[in-house]
């Protein structure tokens, strides 16, 4: 608030204070001062057209007040913009964060899922292993001895036989050549080297059936064996190849597997027994017929096809691979 007109200070344009009084005197050129009253009652030099807020505030020209007007509008402006760029930055910080914890639960689920698949995995994996372990070791009693061990037990069983028929033979053979007078002739030598002529190639021919009956059952072993692993391995991978969204989802996957799996390990015992049977041997008969008299042959043939009987009768094994056996589905 300005005082009451009785009295003003005013300024040449150089600045120089001079005292007038209202009403009197010329008008001054050059900026015009003026004492304004403050709030607290003290006079102050001002402008004149200053406002009381640039009195308050100190200021003393109107140029410089426009500028503090201006200054504060830029500030207030900046600080507008300022609360709005913070605002979008927060924005900004909350989307990041919410991006990130998105990110991180997809990293930690699947990263969980791949920790379930590879306890899945392993564990159908030790399974399949285990059951091809018992279908192995059922079957490991079938190795390169005891399939040389079977043909041994023919080639003796056949043996055995051929030996029943040379005793006979060679007594109605001594016995026919003793009735014609010639058992020391040549020709008694030629019937005795007969006889082990034919006695050789029995043998002969019997020591390639002990290997064919060895062959065959090596193939029986190497089918029936086959057949298991490969029960076994579709046993494994009837469940989903996918692991369970859970511990108990993957326990009880890998528990259906397990059973299936041993429902054909099982029977790998009796499969295996049903294969391990006693030779059974093909008899060649009448070994030594070629050899005998025609005097005594009649005799001859009589004392083998009794050998025969006699061998069939308590020689006689099992046959692998048989009737007895087991099927493998």
């Amino acid at each position: 608030m300005s005082l009451a007109g009785t009295r003003r200070i005013t300024s040449s344009t150089a600045g120089r204070w001079t005292m007038c009084f209202s009403g009197g005197g010329g008008a001054s050129s050059g900026t015009q001062y003026q004492y304004y009253q403050k709030a607290d009652g003290s006079l102050v030099p001002g402008e004149q057209g200053l406002p009381v807020a640039a009195i308050e505030q100190g200021y003393q020209t109107v140029a410089d007040w426009q500028y503090a007007q201006q200054q504060q509008l830029s500030d207030k402006q900046f600080a507008q913009q300022k609360q709005i760029a913070d605002k979008q930055d927060a924005f900004n910080q909350q989307q990041f964060d919410y991006q990130k914890a998105q990110a991180e639960e997809q990293r930690t689920t699947a990263q969980e899922q791949a920790d379930r698949q590879t306890t899945y995995d392993t564990g159908r994996s030790q399974l399949l292993q285990e059951g091809q372990d018992k279908v192995n070791s059922a079957f490991s009693q079938f190795s390169p001895d005891y399939f040389k061990g079977y043909a041994d037990k023919y080639m003796a069983q056949a043996a055995d036989d051929i030996a029943y028929q040379r005793q006979p033979a060679q007594r109605e053979m001594a016995f026919g050549l003793a009735r014609r007078g010639v058992a020391d002739s040549q020709s008694g030598i030629n019937q005795a080297g007969l006889l082990a002529e034919d006695e050789g190639r029995a043998l002969d021919k019997q020591s390639q059936a002990a290997t064919d009956a060895a062959t065959s059952l090596k193939a029986n072993v190497a089918n029936a064996k086959t057949s298991l692993l490969s029960q076994v391995s579709n046993a494994e991978s009837l469940g989903s190849p996918i692991a369970g969204g859970n511990t108990d989802a993957i326990n009880s996957a890998l528990d259906t597997q397990r059973r299936s799996i041993s429902g054909v390990t099982n029977t790998a015992g009796d499969i295996t027994a049903s294969l391990s049977g006693v030779p059974t041997v093909s008899p060649i008969s009448n070994v030594f017929g070629n050899v005998l008299t025609a005097a005594g042959s009649g005799l001859a043939g009589y004392q083998a096809n009794q050998a025969m009987g006699a061998y069939k009768a308590g020689l006689a094994g099992t046959n692998p691979g048989g009737s007895s056996s087991v099927s493998i589905r």
